[in-house]
């Protein structure tokens, strides 16, 4: 029926020819569906093509692919890959046995001011499709005037491809993608979900990704100390994380987590702010980095770098499934400066993002008691009495109850007093 629609529009054009070619993809893959796949973790491990499909004239155009080119490429060794082929082609037996195959492909124009690109991502030697996006930024003077645009756009890339792998793949799942579904868990800590996620993570500390694997085994053992109070984790995570740090030095995410566990396990804040600093120098549009240079800034009581920090690793994150983090983020932030209705307002949309998240509904009525928003609080306490059974009010004002930010910043006097 499609073949019939005549439509001058380019971005439906666009999207006409890649339907067309996921569906000519898929029926190849039906052809071939008894062919067994390499089961995850095996020796094929994952391989990342990443290329621009045209020859650019426009020097400025050639530059600006190689930016996205080489953020792209450092975002996905973040994550754990470990064979990115960037403008170039892995060998043809290279790609044969292959467990796992992701092919990037960009085409991009500099035109009326703007660099537009159009970004897709095919699976396998099949070259399923996976996903499409496209950015349009504004260019000043020959730069970009908004960088944090394009780090954001690498972000949403990674995270919707990585995701829709795993939509249509679920057998055998690659470590890379393992990864991300674990390090998703792990930013909405149920007990639960934390020992799924563990699970997950112990089966790659020995293949494709352990280091990045190992870093995020360490950041699960923080959401034990801090969530549930086990604080026997507490040396696990810190072996986890430097363990990580030795075998792969340079990756932002890994110097990133360990920043945060130098800084709510071990209490050690230089070690924390060097670690945040090491990430933010291998890459600083990385929100895992950012994130963690803005909480060293609001320790250090720096509040107009951690705000600015906390807004670019907000926007850098946009398009991640655990983005209400980023959001709890800012929420902290605004707290530490006395804002409580910005605090607030951020705390309402992590909360939107993720309505399960016990945190946000924590802070959602800290916040709204600090406002004497009696009713919001009221509210937000039922919901989280349904998530933690037994819930009172007063159970912020505990010791040991998780909302560390509020002791720290001295903020439970005044809860009790609302």
């Amino acid at each position: 029926m499609l073949e019939l629609v005549n439509a001058p529009d380019p971005a439906f054009e666009d999207w006409l020819r890649d339907f067309r070619a996921q569906d000519a993809a898929q029926a190849r893959t039906l052809q071939n569906a008894h062919k067994t796949e390499h089961p995850a973790g095996s020796s094929g491990g994952t391989v990342v093509i990443i290329r621009a499909t045209a020859d650019q004239t426009d020097g400025m155009a050639r530059f600006f692919e190689t930016v996205l080119l080489d953020t792209l490429s450092m975002r996905f060794e973040a994550e754990g890959a470990e064979e990115i082929y960037t403008q170039v082609e892995p060998e043809p037996d290279r790609i044969d046995n292959a467990a796992t195959i992701v092919h990037i492909e960009l085409v991009s124009v500099v035109e009326a001011g703007h660099w537009s690109v159009h970004l897709r991502a095919l699976a396998d030697k099949e070259r399923r499709f996976l996903w499409s996006g496209r950015v349009r930024l504004p260019i000043e003077a020959g730069e970009f005037s908004a960088g944090v645009e394009l780090d954001a756009f690498a972000t949403r890339a990674i995270a919707q491809i990585l995701l829709r792998y795993q939509s249509f793949r679920k057998v055998s799942h690659s470590p890379l993608m393992i990864l991300a579904r674990a390090s998703a868990r792990l930013y909405d800590p149920s007990f639960e979900r934390v020992r799924a996620a563990e699970r997950d993570l112990l089966g790659l500390v020995d293949g494709e990704g352990a280091p990045v694997a190992l870093a995020w085994l360490g950041f699960a053992k923080l959401a034990r100390v801090l969530e549930f109070g086990d604080q026997e984790a507490a040396n696990e995570a810190q072996m986890l994380v430097q363990e990580a740090l030795t075998r792969r030095p340079g990756n932002a995410l890994i110097s990133a987590l360990a920043s945060r566990v130098a800084m709510d396990v071990t209490g050690d804040f230089d070690r924390a702010e060097s670690l945040a600093r090491d990430a933010m120098n291998n890459d600083d549009g990385n929100p895992y980095a950012l994130q963690a240079a803005a909480r060293i800034s609001l320790l250090q009581g720096r509040m107009e770098d951690a705000q600015e920090l906390t807004s670019r690793a907000r926007q850098a994150a946009e398009g991640l499934s655990h983005v209400f983090a980023w959001d709890f983020e800012l929420c902290l932030a605004a707290l530490a400066r006395g804002d409580f209705a910005a605090a607030q307002e951020a705390v309402r949309q992590a909360h939107s993002n993720n309505p399960q998240h016990r945190a946000s509904l924590r802070y959602l009525i800290a916040t709204s008691l600090l406002l004497k928003d009696m009713a919001v609080a009221e509210n937000a306490a039922v919901k989280l009495a349904a998530l933690e059974p037994g819930f009172v009010v007063s159970d912020l004002s505990k010791p040991d109850y998780p909302v560390l930010t509020l002791r720290n910043l001295g903020l439970i006097d005044a809860l009790e007093e609302g």
